[in-house]
């Protein structure tokens, strides 16, 4: 479905990617691991457009996509969850769902019957439907952030960083989600530097240090790494 090759991405005279590779096959769960500032944020504004690549190749269902604008690109079916809860602070939760959905030329009725799938796979969310998303726990505005991109019917639905500032708790309910969404048939990019938990739930991963892929594999192979269970699990 995704494939990256020789993705170069630069900040003005830092450069913050070198000749990234790697691909995300159809209804396959891909985690992007890696400790703060390895470069898991910038391949997915990449591959959404949201940052421009000095080098390289992006492609998504065969077609060349990195001269396509963002705008195109959720058309083309990629959707990304951003880092940090970015949600509309001020809209209710109804408003920042179908914020989600308003790319799409569907009729208010099918928009609707979406947000009923929402809020079947997120209860809290319709309890607190007409409340504005500030008042929300984080937990409810990961919740959130990830239904406002369902709500767009992605291919390819990509998450950057869920665990970042939830409790034990709360990360583990998010995680049963995203992992119930591949269960239904979700195709999924997780960019997670809680590296057994993302192993946990994801069918291979890519190991990103300084800009660079340093290792890939199954889950199974990445958490037997000596150096995965080193540098991330303290083993």
């Amino acid at each position: 479905m995704l494939k990256i090759e020789n993705l170069s991405v630069a900040y003005g005279i830092v450069q913050a990617l070198y000749n990234v590779d790697f691909d995300v096959g159809a209804n396959e769960f891909v985690a992007l691991l890696g400790s703060n500032g390895a470069g898991k944020t910038t391949v997915l504004n990449t591959i959404s457009g949201l940052s421009k690549a000095i080098s390289g190749n992006i492609s998504f269902l065969g077609e060349r996509i990195e001269n396509l604008s963002s705008s195109e690109r959720v058309k083309a079916g990629i959707t990304q969850v951003p880092e940090g809860k970015r949600i509309f602070p001020y809209l209710t939760v109804v408003e920042n769902l179908m914020m989600g959905a308003s790319g799409r030329r569907e009729t208010w009725k099918k928009k609707q019957d979406s947000l009923e799938q929402i809020f079947a796979l997120f209860p809290i969310l319709k309890e607190r439907k007409k409340v504005r998303a500030t008042l929300l726990s984080g937990g409810e505005q990961q919740m959130l952030a990830v239904g406002r991109g369902l709500m767009a019917h992605p291919k390819l639905l990509m998450i950057d960083e869920p665990s970042l500032g939830l409790s034990p708790r709360v990360l583990s309910e998010i995680y049963d989600i995203i992992k119930g969404l591949h269960k239904e048939g979700t195709t999924i990019l997780l960019a997670e530097q809680n590296v057994e938990q993302a192993l946990s739930v994801a069918d291979r991963g890519y190991v990103l240090e300084n800009g660079r892929v340093l290792l890939e594999g199954s889950s199974k192979k990445l958490l037997n790494s000596e150096y995965v269970r080193k540098a991330y699990l303290g083993i």
